[in-house]
């Protein structure tokens, strides 16, 4: 990772991800392990400017509505709390990208700058994907 990059993903994680970062262990309702590979999010093909709204509609977002829907109820908040270890985010698997939930790891590899308004079919995905695991 380049300098220019480094300053992109350090100011990221000083003026977005405290509150991205509360509000996912608020839906959870406990403090959640982040696992972010900074180094895969990095999409270079696309205008630096796009990568902060990337991040946040491909990783948080979905991840956050998907925590809000899980713990919903006391039954929900307890099997996450139960069975999750932590999360990731990164981009290893490209176009084809994947979420999967496995050994209490949910990881969200997606391609961060791609189809950044399927907020909600990402959502969705985690949530039948906890729904079945938990």
């Amino acid at each position: 990772m380049d300098l220019k990059s480094k300053r992109k993903v350090k100011e990221f994680q000083e003026e977005e991800m405290p509150s991205l970062k509360d509000s996912i262990d608020d839906a959870a309702g406990f403090e959640v392990d982040l696992d972010i590979q900074w180094e895969s999010l990095i999409d270079e093909r696309v205008n630096e400017e796009l990568w902060f709204e990337g991040w946040t509609k491909v990783y948080f977002l979905p991840t956050i509505s998907a925590f809000e829907a899980i713990c919903s109820d006391k039954l929900g908040r307890e099997a996450l709390e139960a069975e999750l270890e932590s999360v990731v985010f990164k981009n290893v698997a490209g176009m084809t990208g994947e979420i999967n939930y496995s050994d209490g790891v949910l990881t969200v590899d997606k391609e961060p700058c791609t189809n950044m308004d399927k907020v909600d079919k990402r959502t969705e995905s985690i949530v039948s994907l906890l729904e079945g695991s938990l």
